[in-house]
């Protein structure tokens, strides 16, 4: 298995640092060591790119991770078409993951006007509790099993009250869903994820950091989120600090719920600001003028983020006259964050709810008035810098660290709509080579 230490040359490809391109680089240690545009003298791995194209690897600023990733595992019902074709499909899964998460199978997209009922279900999968999500997400059918386990006589209940009832991830749970996830990750060029956790913070922390994600193949940046200013405060008092760091999991920027009440939403903007944390709020009034208030009165160089997933210009101006970054949704805002750029400010890429292709965003924004450069740059640079890890990563310079992504086509040299449809050869994180397409 190869490890930082091993010395890789990426030689006679397109390797575009974001302010310049050459044909070749090393990187050994986990570090870029060289940049040339003759190989000179090699030793150590080396790979022929067959003139394939090189960038900064990708950040992802915003995922709700274990959520995503718990829908990757649970069953798809698209497709099926009458009751025969669900259960079947229930009895295979079932096969095929005898321990499912939390203890329940779980399906989703049950078809329109197709009637089930637990005894259908009870029929393929008898005594492990399992629930069928209908199109809508609005109500869910369950087996008597989960009947059971809920203390409920219905065998259908509103999707919010089967929330409220299924037992949490447990520890095992967690660290399969990531694990699981992560190939699916570095398969999009990606190497970083921002992931937000709103509750259960310190136990999730205790997890992620432990010894358990030394394997990690992508950057794990935990936000954490409070909805009161003493659960905050008692956070900060355990001396956890946010910042760039060397492990692969790293402790991130605390999260201002848009939701909670005025005073509490400008408690914990002043408890996290004054303990030096990055802030990362959403656009309401009330965050925007407490944030506006306290970076005011007292000045920290905390390099606080604005999230929002509609950058209008009148959020733009305030978040100018801040010096703040933004998170936004590139599928849902490429236009404001064209007009971002022009304001000189930096702006990086959040998937929301489900992971989306950082190509395919790059490609509408490009198409919607950015640059190539300036596309790459949301969600490479602009998000080192939102980070406020950019001494280390989001461009390829001598000393950075060797996160790195190569690409079929280059994306310089096509147009705008072909973009979305390069495929990535190779991931590196690290100088570790974490996913590999074969085609080389």
């Amino acid at each position: 298995m190869q490890t930082q230490d091993e010395k890789i040359s990426l030689i006679n490809g397109r390797i575009h640092t974001l302010t310049s391109t050459t044909s070749n680089i090393t990187f050994e240690h986990g570090r870029i060591t060289s940049i040339d545009d003759e190989p000179g003298t090699l030793n150590g791995r080396v790979i022929d790119l067959q003139g394939r194209t090189v960038l900064p690897a990708f950040c992802d600023t915003g995922l709700n991770l274990l959520g995503w990733a718990e829908g990757q595992e649970r069953l798809s019902l698209t497709g099926t078409r009458s009751l025969q074709d669900l259960t079947s499909a229930l009895a295979q899964y079932s096969r095929a993951n005898p321990n499912p998460l939390r203890g329940w199978y779980v399906a989703q997209g049950l078809p329109e006007g197709l009637k089930l009922t637990h005894d259908d279900i009870d029929d393929v999968i008898p005594a492990i509790p399992c629930a069928v999500i209908d199109p809508h997400n609005a109500r869910v059918v369950l087996n008597s099993s989960a009947m059971h386990e809920f203390n409920m006589p219905q065998d259908s209940v509103e999707l919010d009250e089967f929330n409220t009832h299924l037992p949490p991830l447990s520890e095992e749970d967690i660290i399969t869903l990531v694990k699981t996830c992560a190939q699916k990750i570095n398969a999009l060029g990606i190497t970083e994820v921002w992931a937000d956790f709103r509750s259960d913070s310190q136990r999730l922390w205790d997890i992620f950091s432990s010894d358990a994600y030394d394997s990690l193949t992508f950057r794990l940046r935990c936000n954490f989120g409070y909805s009161s200013v003493n659960d905050l405060n008692e956070f900060l008092a355990s001396g956890l600090r946010t910042g760039d760091g060397l492990p692969f999991c790293r402790l991130g920027g605390i999260l201002v719920d848009d939701s909670a009440k005025q005073d509490e939403q400008k408690n914990m903007i002043n408890s996290a600001h004054l303990s030096g944390c990055q802030l990362i709020t959403g656009s309401s009034k009330e965050c925007l003028t407490s944030l506006e208030r306290v970076s005011q009165r007292f000045t920290k160089n905390s390099r606080h983020l604005i999230r929002s997933n509609v950058l209008s210009n009148t959020l733009l101006e305030r978040m100018r006259l801040l010096d703040v970054g933004g998170v936004t949704s590139p599928a849902q805002d490429e236009g404001m964050i064209h007009q971002a750029f022009r304001n000189g400010l930096v702006v990086s890429a959040a998937s929301g709810n489900s992971l989306t292709s950082p190509m395919k965003n790059i490609s509408s924004m490009v198409i919607n008035g950015l640059s190539v450069s300036e596309a790459v740059c949301v969600y490479s640079w602009s998000a080192a810098w939102n980070g406020r890890c950019e001494s280390r990563r989001g461009d390829l310079t001598l000393g950075n660290d060797a996160d790195i992504v190569v690409l079929e086509k280059d994306p310089f040299l096509v147009s705008p709509g072909e973009i979305a449809g390069i495929d990535v050869t190779m991931t590196f994180s690290a100088g570790v080579c974490v996913y590999d397409s074969g085609t080389i």
